[in-house]
């Protein structure tokens, strides 16, 4: 009996003991005399209510964009909302864009100066020169047009990328890839003439730290190695001129960025240029009777009629 009584005396004085501690538990979750600032609902309002910034990967660059501006300066990324609010960058890889926001951005604009020109369409022009559409044509006939059309660009370094071009393949060409090409040549001369000789820019690998040696390691400038050699500075009338200009990068647009016809394009580029055929398909410029052959003159008209 004596040991109930003991038993029942402690657990009494343990739950007096936890009473005060509940108590004071309630008291310190309480308001307490905390006052909001007078400004934090408009702000959390404002905050919540304006449209979020564009999301920029790496492949997204201020450099090749045309950006907001606030007067002479450029908006930063994170107050590009603020000054436009329907600002859509134009990333070089859209799927990344795409991606990375889970569909919720475009990668790329519709209108503006950051969108893609048009067939027809020059940069700085404030008309367009819609194409012709030929119908009803045999495939010797389209074959003979096309012949005339890379050999006719209207600038010299076009008629030797297409006219060499025609040579190499016009005559194999099925109706389907005829046809792309006809397209194809509708585009502006030098629009084609960079597609298929320049080297994307290489933004994202500038920054490759660790990478390899390869198309995906990191580029010469950020290996701290000179990709050639000093060349030293010409004499004559072109001697400010020559080795100096660097035309700027001109992206595929998304019409052509899986043509089959381009790809044919810049590996004619690649077989007659001066290092010889590349990506292992064949000896180097060094082997005598090997390598590519240049584009200096324009090749013979050939009979189309198969």
């Amino acid at each position: 009996m004596s040991s109930i009584r003991l038993a029942l005396r402690s657990a009494r004085s343990s739950m007096a003991f936890a009473r005060p501690m509940s108590t004071t538990s309630r008291l310190l979750t309480g308001p307490g005399n905390a006052q909001a600032h007078e400004g934090t609902a408009e702000h959390r309002k404002i905050q919540s209510s304006k449209p979020l910034n564009p999301h920029m990967t790496n492949t997204n660059s201020t450099i090749s964009n045309e950006m907001p501006s606030v007067g002479a300066q450029k908006a930063p990324p994170e107050l590009i909302s603020s000054v436009e609010p329907d600002f859509v960058p134009k990333d070089s890889v859209p799927e990344n864009t795409e991606r990375m926001t889970g569909g919720t951005q475009k990668g790329e604009p519709t209108s503006g100066p950051n969108a893609e020109m048009g067939v027809g369409e020059m940069e700085g022009a404030k008309f367009k020169v819609e194409p012709l559409r030929r119908t009803g044509e045999d495939p010797n006939t389209m074959r003979a047009r096309l012949l005339y059309q890379c050999r006719k660009r209207g600038t010299l370094e076009s008629d030797l990328l297409m006219s060499t071009f025609a040579e190499a393949h016009l005559r194999e060409m099925t109706p389907t890839q005829m046809a792309q090409l006809d397209i194809f040549l509708d585009e502006n001369d030098w629009d084609i003439y960079y597609w298929a000789t320049q080297e994307p820019t290489p933004t994202s690998q500038e920054t490759a730290e660790g990478a390899g040696a390869g198309p995906q390691g990191a580029t010469v400038n950020a290996a701290g190695t000179d990709a050639k050699p000093p060349v030293a500075p010409k004499s004559g009338e072109w001697a400010q001129t020559v080795g100096t200009f660097k035309p700027a990068y001109r992206p595929v647009p998304s019409r052509w960025k899986n043509s089959e016809v381009l790809a044919m394009l810049r590996r004619h580029v690649i077989s007659r240029s001066a290092g010889g055929i590349h990506d292992d398909e064949g000896p180097a410029q060094g082997v005598k009777g090997t390598g590519g052959k240049g584009m200096a003159f324009m090749p013979p008209v050939f009979q189309t009629d198969q």
